[in-house]
């Protein structure tokens, strides 16, 4: 949806949120989520406690690729329950966008399911959120985590990698993290 700038940080999250979820039991194996995943196009799912039936976790892209492939665990026997993130930090369907940057920058997230009455109801992401915000200039660096840097060194909030600038490291996360183009304001393999 497309927000005028002055609407951006005050419009509700609910404004930016993707509806298109996929919960899965915590029994269901990795490539089950991977599967789901890219059949969806998303790059998340959610986890349900199969005892409990309570959303619990959420597996992401990152999570299968740093804690499943990197680990070499069996991506076709592990449950998602051993490489989900939990406890699950959500924010009301009221939360202005700027509160959810705020928890993102705060927690190291960049995923928020987005609760109404104790039902998850979407997931607003960092890329819904800032990436999308070309006009706004919004720098992923700023809202990613804060930068403790002696001198001219900035680390990428992703990989670690060391840059002299906020210019270059902006470009590095675009182009790496990000997709080519995007932080530059090139949207059209976004739209």
């Amino acid at each position: 949806m497309k927000l005028l700038e002055d609407e951006y940080l005050t419009a509700p999250v609910t404004k930016l949120m993707e509806q298109n979820l996929v919960i899965l039991d915590d029994s269901a194996c990795i490539n089950e989520a991977a599967k789901e995943m890219k059949a969806k196009g998303i790059s998340s799912v959610l986890v349900r406690d199969s005892k409990t039936g309570a959303v619990t976790g959420i597996v992401t892209e990152r999570d299968i690729i740093y804690r499943a492939v990197a680990e070499s665990l069996g991506i076709f026997k592990v449950h998602i329950r051993k490489i989900m993130s939990t406890p699950l930090v959500t924010v009301n369907k009221e939360t202005p966008c700027v509160e959810a940057i705020k928890i993102m920058r705060e927690k190291g997230l960049r995923r928020l399911p987005i609760v109404d009455q104790g039902n998850i109801i979407g997931v607003v992401t960092l890329m819904s959120l800032a990436g999308n915000r070309p006009l706004r200039n919004i720098d992923l660096v700023e809202l990613e985590k804060p930068q403790i840097s002696q001198g001219p060194t900035l680390n990428c909030p992703y990989c670690e990698s060391k840059f002299d600038d906020k210019i270059e490291l902006s470009k590095h996360i675009d182009r790496i993290h990000l997709g080519s183009g995007l932080l530059e304001g090139d949207l059209r393999k976004w739209k």
